[in-house]
């Protein structure tokens, strides 16, 4: 079977608007994403973005240090976006343009545990940040543990406050507010690494 040649030419068309639509796609929604997650991406190279990876210490009530070093990441990496831009059906996002998640590490008494991290930006142009971290085992060491965290993020420089749990050997949370320990807030500032 022979087809002509302006049906041939029609389907080369069709095919190379089809791939340029979806890779105009890409290129689309990385742009807006400029725009709509300005911690996160940016056409000014050299702009400091809140993505990356940060560390710092502070002290608990008892005065132990614990050492974090943290990531935070992109929320859309160029293997994914590639994905979303060649997917059949566009499927609705539901996440917010200031949420971010991560991983981190936390140094204490000479014990590393491994962290997942996340909160948000009160605003996604704003410098207001909030964030939890909780151990990915799920285990919480005996005594003061970082718990939540809230403070400002300035280029390259992380000013947060700390609220610490307490945490019993067998794993339980424990609060007294008779100790004036439970309601101690320590700071963290963390630099960029």
């Amino acid at each position: 079977m022979q087809y002509s040649t302006k049906l041939k030419w029609f389907i080369a068309a069709f095919l190379a608007v089809m791939i340029l639509g979806r890779v105009g796609c890409y290129y689309a929604d990385k742009k807006y994403d400029t725009y709509r997650r300005p911690w996160a991406y940016s056409d000014e190279p050299g702009k400091p973005l809140l993505v990356g990876k940060w560390k710092g210490n502070c002290k608990d009530a008892d005065q132990v240090v614990h050492n974090v070093e943290l990531e935070i990441f992109a929320p859309l990496d160029d293997d994914e976006r590639w994905a979303k831009a060649f997917r059949k059906r566009g499927r609705r996002s539901r996440t917010s343009a200031t949420f971010f998640d991560g991983m981190a590490v936390v140094e204490t008494n000479g014990k590393r545990d491994t962290c997942e991290i996340w909160g948000g930006l009160d605003e996604a142009d704003g410098h207001e940040i909030h964030f939890q971290i909780s151990p990915v085992s799920e285990k919480h060491p005996p005594g003061f543990n970082i718990n939540l965290l809230k403070g400002t993020w300035q280029e390259n420089t992380l000013d947060l406050a700390v609220d610490f749990a307490f945490f019993k050997p067998d794993g339980g949370s424990f609060s007294d507010s008779a100790d004036p320990r439970h309601d101690f807030k320590g700071k963290l500032v963390m630099e960029r690494r």
